[in-house]
């Protein structure tokens, strides 16, 4: 099968543990991107957390992609937005309420990347990982002084993974209802609209490019990539994937270590 798209996350999955690229994975994706293979990034980071990876891999202009925010924004690397899907001020307010009620750490981010969580004792770790990865400050401010057009692209719960053992059951009785609830990654258990997720991100893009899924690759390692490795041609999980991600993909690679993106752009796409 030739494939005409390969769909990267990047935390534990094109990013080392020490969250740069391996020799081997920029070698095989710009090999891939000099057949003319569209190379798309797609995380749950903002803009600002993915574009200098991109410029770093040679992916840039107006016929390359990025999906950021989950799946909540695509757009073109000259900066065109070719999709967006926000989430309401409504929803914004009761989050923060439920948090409030709850005793938990939070933080919103807009389309613009902007980090935002309210006034408290203490901010939680992942919370200051969240706005040092975004690069746009951490902005401490409750929803009413805000605009109350403010909409936001996903809402996130911080903390230890034992603590987001314990109250993601809790937050899904609450949200998963009417919105897609999913761990994207240690400390963080993140809230989307219901019909945004990487998955379905893929089919708006694949659709506007005139391809079919069955040319697209797609590559992750955690539970918010399993819906674009269940539709896409090949879903290859990471060796360092979760049980029931290696079990939704066709394949499974190297671990994110040892290059496993690069061996496997190897394997099937050249």
């Amino acid at each position: 099968m030739t494939y005409k798209l390969i769909a990267l996350d990047m935390d534990d999955t094109l990013l080392t543990s020490q969250k740069t690229i391996s020799d081997t994975n920029k070698e095989m994706i710009q090999k891939a991107l000099s057949k003319g293979i569209k190379v798309v990034l797609c995380s749950g980071r903002t803009h600002n957390a993915v574009i200098d990876y991109a410029k770093e891999l040679g992916i840039d202009g107006a016929d390359q992609y990025m999906i950021t925010n989950g799946g909540a924004i695509i757009e073109n690397l000259a900066g065109k937005i070719i999709y967006q899907r926000m989430m309401s001020n409504d929803f914004y307010r009761q989050f923060v309420h439920f948090i409030k009620e709850n005793d938990l750490h939070y933080n919103v981010v807009d389309n613009q990347g902007n980090t935002y969580t309210s006034q408290s004792d203490w901010f939680d770790k992942y919370t200051i990982m969240q706005a040092y990865e975004n690069d746009n400050g951490l902005f401490v401010r409750e929803p009413d002084d805000l605009p109350a057009n403010f909409e936001i692209t996903k809402a996130i719960i911080n903390g230890d993974e034992k603590k987001l053992d314990a109250i993601t059951p809790m937050v899904n009785d609450k949200f998963a209802k009417d919105y897609f609830v999913v761990r994207t990654g240690v400390g963080f258990l993140e809230i989307f609209p219901k019909d945004v997720n990487k998955g379905n991100a893929i089919k708006i893009l694949a659709k506007d490019l005139n391809l079919d899924l069955s040319e697209v690759m797609a590559m992750g390692d955690r539970d918010n990539d399993i819906p674009m490795l269940k539709i896409v041609g090949k879903g290859i999980a990471m060796g360092n994937g979760m049980p029931q991600v290696k079990a939704a993909a066709d394949f499974v690679t190297a671990d994110n270590n040892h290059s496993g993106v690069g061996l496997a752009i190897e394997k099937f796409a050249l």
